[in-house]
This record gives C-alpha cells, structure tokens and sequence, in this order.
C-alpha cells in the first residue's frame, strides 16, 4: 500500500503543474500595440496632420481619458462602457471601426 501511495503521489506530483500551467500574459508592447499602429494610428496616432478621431490611442492619457465626443476609449476592467470595444464590434458601417 505505501508503494502505491508514494507512486500515486509521484504522478501527481509531476502532472499537477502541467495542468495549472499558466496562459501566456498579454504584453500591451508586444501584442497590442503593433495592432493599433496597423489599424488605428493613421487617424488615432502620434501624427497631427492625419489625426482625424478626437482621442489618441498611441498615448495612455488620451486612450483612457474622454474623447472629443464625451466617450471614453477605454475604460479599464469595463469592456462594455469602452467606446474602443463598441466600435470595432459594431455591426453598423457608420460606426465601425477601423473603416473600411
């Protein structure tokens, strides 16, 4: 019995962490950012003489802060209230973003 117990508690031992692998981080420089500067920087980015939106999302104050328009980008932990989310999963073609 003490054979098993010491063999049972070995497996454990070794698939315990495969099972609790963490998932990989997000990393905002790595993943995100590169997705913004292709699809959101040209109207939404550091150049003033293209800026068309009324908010910056090359600049966290401006990203998390009120937009010309009242609304706020994003609002952090709140997907739904972030005017960022709203747009790029809108069905209507005048509010989606990035346009076509």
């Amino acid at each position: 019995m003490k054979r098993w117990t010491c063999l049972a508690f070995s497996m454990l031992t070794i698939a315990v962490p495969a099972v609790q692998a963490e998932e990989p981080s997000v990393s905002f420089t790595r993943d995100i950012r590169p997705i913004l500067s292709d699809a959101c920087f040209a109207c939404h980015g550091p150049d003033e003489n293209t800026r068309e939106g009324g908010f910056r999302l090359d600049s966290k104050e401006s990203a998390l802060g009120t937009a010309d328009s009242g609304s706020h980008p994003i609002v952090p932990g709140d997907l739904n209230a972030s005017e960022l989310w709203q747009r790029i999963t809108s069905d209507d073609p005048d509010l989606k973003m990035p346009p076509t």
